[in-house]
């Protein structure tokens, strides 16, 4: 997989990266073919920190993405090999106010 790789601050370059992560049975692998370039990105580049999160080592930009679906898990049943999806990076707290307001992205302890 071709990558957009954040060297250091200022610096860019485009790497292959092998997958290696074994495909859990709720997981799918998606083949991305767009991935868009955000605010958070550009302050890594231009800063090489976003709050707390500094980046000490180069760093794979890019975290929404689009693409088709390669592989699924094996209790995966609601996708499907050839699926168009779009990713969202973010992995919501489901007992959270926020989340249960429908507006998880405004929670703190939502991971990406």
């Amino acid at each position: 997989m071709k990558a957009l790789v954040l060297e250091k601050v200022g610096q860019l370059s485009i790497r292959d990266f092998p997958i290696s992560e074994h495909l859990g049975q709720y997981d799918v692998r998606i083949a991305l073919t767009t991935v868009g370039v955000c605010g958070s990105d550009v302050h890594y580049y231009e800063f090489g920190r976003i709050g707390q999160f500094v980046v000490r080592e180069p760093m794979i930009l890019g975290h929404e993405a689009a693409g088709y679906i390669v592989e699924v898990g094996s209790e995966v049943n609601n996708l499907k090999v050839g699926d168009r999806v779009c990713m969202e990076p973010g992995i919501p707290d489901p007992n959270s106010r926020a989340t249960r307001l429908g507006i998880y992205n405004l929670d703190p302890s939502v991971r990406l």
